[in-house]
């Protein structure tokens, strides 16, 4: 049922009594004839109107965007529609009037679902055409080093002092966020509604961030900003990501740590230039602190010499508990040594704050996986959260199982895009299958994926059964993602049932999935998308059953919602907004929120700039960074 979207043209000025009743009549005869479409929809589909029209394949006709209404140009022939449409009435153009509002919404609500759709369909081809391409991957025949990409802060220019003085004055007069000062301007964070005060360059919030990410502070100026915090006791998270700060950098922090050591809880230092040499100028300082409690490192080309500096770290600094070395070079030999000097430390001493633990894109293979399993298996070890996303992990993934299936802390397991496929993730659904307390297991695919050289995860319909049997015994779970993936709809053998088979008995692929969601006490967020849903429905089986998968997907979709809302005591649409990340994430990442990454990645988002990831050849900033010390 396809109309024309052209509007009932309202009649001129100098038209017939007669043109002015037709136009009345058509537009009375439109308004009855939609408001009868509407009705029928509705009772196909009580809760989601859009749905009950796509069921008749039908579409409210856009004409009525133009019928007369009070408020418009054609408020005055509005009472005769009404009328004619609801004749006897006592109050006829009001009824009108609120049947009319909710045709327009039909229109509009359409369109938007129809936008959505479009754009589901457009990233599902793009995820298709890339899965396709690299196939189940096999390191033997699609080599991927296991040293890591590197190590590079996001392209960036130094700041001048000048620009930075205002917010460092600040700081040195022990300055909070707040200040009726010309050079600052007083807000609030977007959704948290924390108070802020910002500067040109630099932002105090009220939880005592501060931020100066992305402001490119550099090795020239890290001195004055130490030096202004000698002062100030109200910040406790210190976020300087992508400042590019340099040896010069470690060194004015490392001697200010020395001389403070508990002023500072969060140190987040993601893109600065800082090797292995530097870090161990950190560490050196770090170890003192009982404060610290969560180290950002991403993006510092650490190395697998950073191992030993690693390690002192997180069995000498008694309160950290986060540690983020995402993309800094640590190598699959690196993380190794790493993993098995903890192992060691663990037979012989008690347990270590560390919980969570940041490892994605650093080249971890075989080496990492065998080490790091006897680091899990130590009874002693209380790692919560292990993400390792974007190594070439493949066919190695067993190899880390038995500390897996060890390892009872174990609350979070993040996997996406490190090579995996059906073979080598069976091992790891029996190793996790009943464990006391893994929530969250995300085996999907990345963005950064071909960034990073990466490759992406291939999980087809003979893994199916076993995820079934995964999600059945795991009670804990309540965050899996599995992503784009290889599966059908119902299973490679759905579409070969016979007429006496029981379809439902019968389905497979994400169906089956579906249905085991649908039955689970505690899951809050399923996720799986096949590649291939255009080809579904080629078969008659398929179309045919098209309302199971449908009605299954449903089913599953609202036991989500209510474990959502029991678990939280909230709406899902609240949770989604707020509590939602920290099921992924835990809440450390609170204090690392930043007003100017958050703005560049909305824009990133909305199309109203391009991120840079490439620094252009000849390019000598990073050298100057590495050449400047504390002297020069």
């Amino acid at each position: 049922m396809r109309v024309k979207a052209s509007f009932i043209e309202y009649p001129a000025k100098e038209a017939s009594q007669d043109e002015i009743s037709q136009y009345l009549r058509d537009s009375a005869e439109l308004f009855r004839s939609q408001a009868a479409l509407v009705e029928a929809a509705a009772t196909k589909s009580p809760h989601d109107l859009v749905a009950g029209l796509r069921l008749m394949d039908a579409r409210v006709d856009s004409r009525v965007l133009g019928l007369p209404r009070r408020r418009s140009r054609h408020s005055d022939p509005a009472h005769d529609p009404a009328d004619l449409v609801i004749p006897g009435h006592t109050l006829p153009v009001s009824r009108y009037e609120k049947d009319v509002v909710h045709l327009r919404a039909a229109v509009l609500d359409h369109r938007q679902r129809d936008i959505k759709d479009a754009t589901k369909r457009r990233l599902t081809k793009s995820w298709t055409s890339r899965l396709i391409d690299q196939g189940p991957w096999n390191w033997n025949d699609d080599p991927v080093s296991y040293d890591g990409p590197p190590a590079l802060p996001m392209p960036v220019e130094l700041s001048d002092a000048q620009s930075l003085r205002p917010f460092f004055q600040h700081l040195s007069g022990n300055g909070d966020d707040f200040g009726n000062l010309p050079d600052a301007q007083e807000g609030h964070e977007p959704y948290y509604n924390i108070h802020l005060l910002e500067y040109e360059k630099g932002v105090l919030y009220s939880d005592g961030r501060l931020d100066l990410c992305k402001k490119v502070v550099g090795p020239h100026n890290i001195g004055a900003l130490m030096h202004s915090l000698r002062t100030n006791t109200f910040t406790k998270h210190f976020l300087l990501g992508n400042n590019i700060i340099g040896p010069a950098g470690a060194q004015a922090i490392n001697q200010f740590v020395h001389d403070y050591p508990n002023r500072f809880e969060t140190w987040y230092l993601a893109g600065n230039c800082i090797d292995s040499t530097s870090l161990g100028m950190l560490v050196d300082a770090w170890v003192w602190s009982s404060a610290v409690t969560n180290i950002w490192l991403k993006r510092n080309p650490l190395g697998p010499a950073a191992a030993p500096h690693l390690f002192r770290l997180v069995t000498q600094t008694k309160n950290l508990r986060t540690l983020d070395l995402d993309q800094t070079e640590l190598s699959d030999a690196g993380a190794a040594h790493f993993f098995s000097l903890l192992a060691e430390y663990l037979q012989r001493n008690p347990p270590i704050a560390l919980q969570h633990l940041y490892l994605n894109a650093n080249g971890l293979g075989p080496l990492t996986m065998a080490a790091l399993s006897k680091f899990l298996s130590q009874q002693n070890c209380q790692l919560q959260s292990l993400y390792m996303s974007m190594n070439p992990i493949g066919l190695s993934l067993p190899l880390l199982c038995p500390g897996i299936a060890q390892c009872s802390s174990l609350h979070r397991l993040v996997l996406s895009s490190c090579g995996l496929t059906t073979a080598s993730v069976r091992p790891l659904l029996t190793a996790a299958a009943a464990h006391p307390s893994l929530r969250v297991l995300v085996l999907s695919q990345s963005y950064a994926t071909a960034d990073l050289s990466a490759r992406f995860n291939w999980l087809d319909d003979d893994l199916v059964p076993s995820l079934v049997d995964f999600i059945n015994a795991s009670p804990a779970l309540i965050y899996t993602s599995l992503g784009h993936v290889p599966m059908t709809a119902g299973g490679p053998a759905f579409s070969q049932l016979s007429t006496e088979t029981d379809p439902a008995s019968s389905v497979g692929g994400i169906t089956a999935l579906h249905r085991a969601v649908a039955a689970h006490p505690s899951l809050q967020t399923f996720d799986a998308k096949s590649i291939y849903p255009n080809n579904m429905f080629r078969t008659k089986t398929y179309r045919d059953h098209r309302w199971l998968f449908h009605a299954t997907r449903k089913e599953a979709k609202a036991n989500l919602i209510a474990n959502v809302e029991k678990a939280n005591g909230m709406s899902f649409e609240e949770w989604f907004e707020g509590e939602r990340r920290f099921l992924l994430s835990p809440r450390d990442v609170r204090f690392i929120d930043s007003v100017y990454r958050n703005r560049d990645a909305g824009k990133a988002r909305r199309g109203e700039m391009v991120l840079q990831k490439k620094w252009k050849e000849g390019d000598g900033v990073l050298d100057e960074v590495k050449r400047i010390d504390m002297g020069s």
